[in-house]
């Protein structure tokens, strides 16, 4: 076998070395165009979701405000029909009753997955439709010392598992929770 010898000059393997380092060039040049193509398009889609979330969010504040609103219309009219709190226990039960259907039977839900007692429930039937009554005015209809009063409200708090000062918070976030997420739509 005979061996060829190639016969290159330096000014052609410049012109490889040239030729070889363009194409190297445009190679690094796509690549790098590629690389920071995607990285933008990872910002805007990061971005999209950014504001979907964002939108979102506004979406189930204003979606919340408009529950609230209902829930306040649905107080307001309890608060029409009883504009006091009722002193004695039958009438209670009478007004019991009308809350209950305003609000598709969440007092009666209520009852039967917590622990609370009737004056319980009472109690926070009372923070629920009558918010403007102090704890002293509420322990007169229900016939509690003033004293007493603060203790029974730590009380029930504590069975529903918050604190004190939040439970008017809880238990409207618990009505919201029971019309408009779980009965709505099959108590309507």
């Amino acid at each position: 076998m005979e061996m060829q010898v190639l016969n290159i000059s330096v000014a052609e393997i410049i012109d490889m070395l040239i030729m070889l380092l363009g194409v190297a060039i445009v190679i690094i040049a796509a690549f790098s165009y590629h690389k920071r193509s995607s990285i933008r398009m990872q910002a805007a889609h990061q971005k999209i979701d950014e504001l979907s979330q964002r939108m979102a969010e506004q979406e189930k504040a204003l979606l919340k405000q408009q529950h609230l609103y209902d829930l306040d219309k649905r107080l307001t009219s309890i608060r029409t029909q009883h504009p006091t709190p009722e002193k004695s226990w039958t009438n209670y039960r009478s007004m019991l009753q009308d809350i209950d259907t305003s609000l598709n039977g969440w007092i009666t839900t209520l009852e039967n997955r917590t622990q609370l007692a009737e004056r319980e429930v009472q109690f926070c039937t009372y923070i629920l439709v009558y918010p403007y009554l102090t704890l002293d005015e509420i322990a007169q209809y229900i016939c509690y010392s003033e004293k007493s009063i603060r203790n029974y409200k730590q009380r029930i708090a504590h069975k529903l598992g918050v604190s004190s000062a939040d439970l008017h918070e809880h238990l409207q976030n618990d009505i919201l929770s029971y019309l408009y997420n779980d009965n709505i739509n099959s108590k309507k």
